[in-house]
């Protein structure tokens, strides 16, 4: 079974806004462009790999590029998938999970053997940071507001096995500013930051359990 991975991202000009209080707009880029570097590297040793977009400076870094037609993230997902051969996996992965192993990616697809869709929540448990489909198209993207209940009300609705993985390296996203305390110090100096708190570990322990497997539905036909 080969896993297909998709990570969509933003240009390097326009991502990251909700830390604009902590960081300069260079340093939003610079930060964007490390992470998905790091994403990337992980995935590429996980599965091939496809990066959406639509800045020219990310996709070169890519071996496999899609040039994102419209706007929109379901869209230019919808777009990646739709180009994909074959019924294999897909993983439809964020672009600022920091803390993303491979051991993490490994973990979420082992669980295809129990579930068709797999969802890997972010730390407040609504969002969706990555979504695993035993088959591209089984279900529509549904990223946003409150989308891991609407991934898994897609799932029901089509009467398929849906689950659920957490773990630190796919919850941990970067959106504001107490979450560049969970970045490498060197990284942060770099930006030009100081956080007020360094213990990254506590950070981290206090808002994401420890790696879990949750099957939410069962119902598959």
């Amino acid at each position: 079974m080969t896993l297909r991975i998709i990570i969509p991202v933003r240009p390097l000009g326009e991502g990251k806004s909700r830390l604009g209080s902590a960081l300069a707009p260079t340093a939003r880029a610079s930060l964007t462009e490390w992470m998905f570097r790091h994403v990337l590297g992980t995935a590429e040793q996980c599965g091939p790999t496809w990066t959406v977009s639509r800045d020219p400076a990310l996709l070169a870094l890519s071996a496999r590029a899609v040039h994102e037609a419209e706007h929109g993230l379901n869209r230019a997902l919808e777009q990646a998938s739709a180009g994909l051969e074959g019924n294999g996996p897909v993983l439809a992965l964020s672009a600022d999970l920091p803390l993303l192993a491979l051991d993490d990616l490994e973990a979420m697809a082992a669980l295809l053997v129990e579930a068709d869709v797999v969802a890997a929540p972010d730390r407040a448990g609504s969002g969706t940071n990555a979504l695993l489909l035993a088959r591209p198209r089984l279900i529509r993207y549904c990223f946003g507001e409150a989308s891991l209940a609407a991934h898994r009300a897609a799932a029901d609705a089509n009467g398929l096995r849906f689950a659920t993985y957490e773990c630190a390296g796919l919850a941990t996203d970067i959106d504001r500013p107490d979450d560049l305390a969970m970045l490498p110090p060197e990284l942060l100096s770099t930006l030009g930051f100081q956080p007020l708190v360094n213990d990254a570990a506590a950070i981290i322990s206090s808002t994401v359990p420890a790696c879990s497997f949750r099957q939410i539905s069962k119902s598959g036909r």
